[in-house]
């Protein structure tokens, strides 16, 4: 199987216009994405019980903090493996042991032990009907990593968090990231309601890590850890002292958690060598979040797509460029909050370039401008297009900012010619 005909085959398991986390031949509801993958993992030998597994849910800063647990754990000499989401650049992006994407070979490998599978599957739970691409790259992600003798499985959660995929296996420990609105056709308009379908990933008697949250955020996690018995965790976002690779006053708050997660783990046996966590934390290269591109004019790369992420970049932007306006590229997906990620922006803006992001759920350029109040707003079709534009105009004390989803923040590190981040760390 080469691996372009295994990425193909393993598409072919997706709703085209939902995404990876869809199939319209599954049958079910959210409710049978458990199921479903507990059967298939069972198939797939259940990897997930020879591991320790992390997961990692929440609004926004999830992949970021997954990835600094991996390098916590990588410069403590544990083996883990880390499956964050989407990817930027390629599909193997989504499988890494020790901060480096699955090779081409392997891919190929773990899609072909995975295509035997799909008939055994249907034959255990006809009535569930088809896996997911999400499901199936969950399950051959956790092949993998016991294949690589991987310690440490780091998953963060696709959507939600009670009926993820991810969810079917047993976290040693969970984390949550700071809760803010998306996902609300799934998960609901009420942070509450979303507070509560993603606190459905702790355990009896195990740590559940949770960052500073809204109060009413806060209660329900509270009261969903007293429910099952979860020892709760809540942690307080690093000093200013503390180096980081990642920037933004968010990111000190993703630290503290992947910090206390591997502490969590050290209950388990997991080595945590606190001696390397600095080192760990300054390491990091993780694209797409508050990426700065160096050059005339600087680019900044962020993925922000809701309001709890639109407002981090904001904040970010005016602490790292004091002094600059900037131009923002913009591009979200249709199922997204557009007027929310747009109002924190828009002070920061000296004009926008609106574009579709990439793929079949990007919003029309057009029906995106009308939503953007600005002097200077430009439509494009294409997004190279949108940051020629941005660049070109760009005056000596202007940014050039594209953000508004990970789509678009992929196809502009292809059009800046940056390399697939093949590892995240040395």
């Amino acid at each position: 199987m080469t691996p372009d005909g295994a990425l193909e085959w393993l598409l072919s398991f997706s709703d085209t216009k939902r995404g990876v986390g869809w199939n319209r031949a599954s049958r079910g509801g959210l409710e049978a994405n458990l199921r479903r993958t507990r059967v298939l993992l069972d198939l797939a030998g259940s990897p997930d019980r020879r591991m320790f597994v992390v997961l990692v849910a929440g609004t926004k800063g999830k992949g970021s903090t997954a990835a600094m647990l991996a390098s916590i754990l990588a410069a403590s000499g544990v083996r883990a493996g880390l499956s964050t989401k989407p990817h930027l650049q390629s599909f193997r992006e989504r499988v890494r042991v020790d901060g480096a994407a699955i090779d081409e070979s392997a891919f190929a490998a773990r899609v072909a032990e995975m295509r035997p599978l799909i008939h055994e599957l249907e034959e255990r739970l006809p009535d569930a009907g088809a896996p997911t691409t999400f499901e199936l790259t969950l399950a051959l992600a956790l092949r993998h990593y016991v294949k690589e003798r991987c310690e440490v499985a780091v998953l963060e959660v696709g959507l939600g968090g009670r009926y993820d995929a991810t969810n079917a296996s047993d976290p040693h420990v969970s984390v949550i990231t700071a809760i803010s609105h998306d996902h609300s056709k799934e998960l609901g308009t009420r942070l509450r309601d979303i507070a509560a379908e993603k606190s459905g990933i702790v355990r009896p008697g195990r740590v559940a890590v949770v960052e500073p949250q809204a109060a009413e955020v806060r209660s329900v996690i509270r009261a969903a850890c007293e429910r099952v018995g979860a020892e709760l965790r809540e942690v307080r976002p690093l000093a200013e002292r503390t180096a980081l690779s990642l920037r933004g006053a968010h990111q000190r708050a993703n630290a503290a958690a992947a910090i206390e997660a591997a502490r969590a783990l050290a209950q388990h046996g997991v080595t945590f060598r606190t001696d390397t966590v600095g080192g760990a934390l300054e390491r990091l290269e993780f694209p797409g979040r508050f990426e700065v591109i160096t050059g005339e004019p600087t680019v900044v790369l962020d993925a922000a797509h809701n309001d709890g992420s639109a407002r981090a970049l904001a904040e970010t932007l005016r602490s790292a460029f004091p002094k600059g306006r900037v131009r923002f590229v913009l591009g979200l997906m249709e199922d997204k909050d557009a007027r929310a990620v747009i109002r924190p922006l828009i002070p920061l803006a000296s004009a926008v370039e609106v574009t579709r992001a990439p793929g079949p759920r990007g919003l029309d350029a057009r029906k995106l401008a009308r939503l953007v109040r600005v002097r200077r707003v430009r439509a494009h079709d294409d997004p190279a297009d949108a940051i020629a534009a941005a660049r070109a105009d760009a005056k000596r004390d202007e940014i050039v900012c594209v953000t508004g989803s990970l789509a678009l923040v992929g196809r502009a590190r292809d059009v800046l010619g940056l390399p697939i981040a093949e590892r995240l760390w040395p």
